[in-house]
């Protein structure tokens, strides 16, 4: 199965006190037990690095990078990239579903996976849902 990893399923996964941490490691620890094919963009990666070094400090954002290169350069993870074509789209994709709790970034990682055939998304946003997406971890109210 393809998984792509949000920015907001990063933090968690990273900060042991995070509300939903053990939920977002458990279903990462699944999708790497099960061989799953894990994706995600260079604005995920982004934000959770900003994140993370906000809440958890310089040495565990250093660390996390570390962690995300050598799973890039191994076969582990896929960093898809987003650019201006991508953005310009998620922007218009944004207007036609202004309604749904999610961000620029959030439509272009949407973009990203349709282009890709990923129908699978490691996330705290529940508005995939309504993109007809399989959010992991399956969550109440989330």
């Amino acid at each position: 199965m393809k998984i792509f990893i949000d920015d907001s399923a990063w933090v968690q996964l990273l900060d042991p006190n995070a509300l939903h941490h053990q939920a977002v490691t458990d279903a990462f620890s699944r999708a790497l037990q099960d061989d799953d094919k894990l994706f995600t963009h260079n604005i995920a990666i982004g934000i959770a690095l900003s994140e993370i070094k906000r809440d958890l400090g310089f040495t565990v954002a250093w660390k996390f990078n570390e962690i995300i290169e050598e799973a890039y350069t191994g076969t582990h993870l896929t960093i898809l990239w987003i650019g201006r074509r991508n953005q310009k789209e998620a922007m218009r994709l944004m207007r036609k579903h202004a309604e749904l709790p999610l961000g620029l970034y959030d439509f272009a990682s949407y973009i990203l996976m349709k282009r890709r055939r990923i129908n699978t998304i490691l996330s705290l946003r529940s508005g995939y849902n309504q993109l007809e997406l399989k959010v992991l971890p399956e969550i109440n109210g989330g």
